[in-house]
């Protein structure tokens, strides 16, 4: 302990990251100005930073940007839960469900295929497509307070994660088992498939249940005349979003058998919670609270995964995977997308949804990151760190980088022609025009 309070390279990593938020936030401004969103701003940023500090030899503060963006996450996706309300998605449940599973399938499906067509071993495509399922949450959050959206578009990506991410978890396991058993020449049963993502499921549903319920139940003993109740939510929820955070990263070991938990599910689904089982007045004064320091996370989280994307590319490529890496990233990406856009048009054709939905959900999906390199990581630790661990893992990275700078051009053509940008969001878009004097 008092080596890290002496270390200056502790300061030091300190004073880089408080600088990368600042400048950020006028990149960020400033890509505005150009009709290009801030989050491709902070990205960019983040990026450029990456490759000096890589050229400079500071990989090694991969592992603090990687808590970093992890802790970040973790405040995004129970934002995301808090959004949800369960009475206002009543009379479409059933088109998001369905608009969702179809989505999911049929990246998973055109993703493998694509990759196999082009000569990868089939329970690595398998592997890859399983991967693509996952959607970033953070870019699509941020667009949509950014612009303040309001439609059917924006009602169905904020439920659309948590349907999506339950499905991955499930397809994900037992796909990865399998890949495992073909690579170890073991057999394959049912229990070996499914006990992994079902136990992760289900443990990662009930611990948001528990949490939020003890969330919702201390907030509720507050009466509004009372002086410190602004003191108490803020850090009730700082304390509920950070130990949901704990609790997902590090899983549960139960007589001796690890449990893996969703870092993205367990802290959405405590918001969920808290927000269907509490009063509007105590919702309402969460999301306020929560919306104060919410910026600085988004550009915090946004530009450090910037760098850690090019940490990763530089530490993990070699020279002997390069030709494999540029054909399978380049397929990878390409068939993603037709997945996404094609499974969501079929979604909301089935469904009945609006043409709009069915033309621009696809085109919101886009965005990977933090979820989807980490499940890379696990497929790679799970296959023994072998060539095909470290091409899924480089595959994957590859392909968050072009997504994370795409997708949030995506977003915003969506929302503009589904005409859901709320007034005062468009002054974003469209920034004002300095008139000069007439002489």
């Amino acid at each position: 302990m008092f080596f890290l309070a002496t270390n200056p390279i502790v300061y030091n990593v300190i004073l880089l990251i408080s600088g990368m938020v600042l400048v950020g936030m006028f990149v960020g401004r400033l890509a505005e100005r150009h009709r290009i969103p801030n989050v491709t701003g902070y990205l960019t940023l983040g990026i450029i930073t990456g490759i000096i500090l890589s050229l400079l030899g500071y990989t090694d503060l991969i592992d603090v940007f990687i808590l970093i963006t992890t802790i970040c996450l973790g405040f995004i996706a129970f934002s995301i839960g808090l959004e949800l309300d369960f009475k206002k998605l009543k009379s479409r449940h059933k088109e998001v469900f369905v608009v969702t599973l179809t989505q999911a399938l049929l990246t998973f499906i055109i993703t493998a295929v694509g990759l196999w067509v082009f000569r990868l071993e089939l329970h690595i495509a398998l592997i890859l497509g399983a991967i693509g399922i996952a959607t970033e949450p953070g870019p699509i959050l941020q667009m949509t307070k950014r612009y303040k959206t309001k439609g059917v578009l924006t009602d169905t990506l904020v439920p659309l994660h948590g349907v999506e991410d339950a499905f991955a978890i499930l397809l994900f396991g037992a796909i990865l088992a399998f890949g495992v058993s073909v690579e170890q020449g073991n057999p394959i049963t049912f229990i070996s498939l499914f006990q992994g993502p079902i136990l992760e499921l289900v443990f990662s549903i009930g611990l948001a249940i528990l949490i939020g319920f003890a969330f919702r139940t201390i907030i509720r003993q507050l009466r509004y005349e009372d002086y410190d109740k602004d003191l108490v939510v803020f850090v009730t929820l700082l304390v509920t979003i950070l130990v949901s955070i704990a609790l997902a990263n590090r899983g549960l070991t139960l007589f001796g058998l690890h449990i893996h938990l969703s870092p993205i599910l367990l802290p959405m689904g405590v918001g969920i919670v808290f927000a269907n089982l509490s009063t509007h007045l105590a919702k309402h004064e969460t999301e306020a609270m929560l919306d104060q320091f919410f910026p600085p996370i988004m550009i915090t989280f946004f530009t450090i995964v910037g760098a850690e994307i090019i940490f990763l590319l530089y530490l993990e490529t070699t020279s002997a995977l390069l030709t494999r890496i540029v054909l399978y990233a380049s397929v990878y990406i390409v068939f993603r997308i037709i997945g996404k856009v094609f499974g969501s048009y079929l979604g909301g054709v089935i469904a009945s949804s609006s043409v709009n939905l069915r033309k621009y959900l696809g085109f919101c999906l886009l965005p990977q990151a933090q979820a989807a390199i980490g499940l890379a990581f696990y497929a790679r630790s799970q296959l023994s760190n072998t060539e095909q661990g470290n091409l899924i893992l480089i595959v994957v990275i590859i392909g968050t980088l072009v997504y994370e700078l795409l997708g949030p051009f995506g977003l915003r053509h969506s929302f503009i022609r589904c005409e859901e940008v709320d007034p005062e969001g468009a002054c974003v878009i469209k920034p004002k025009i300095k008139h000069r004097k007439q002489q």
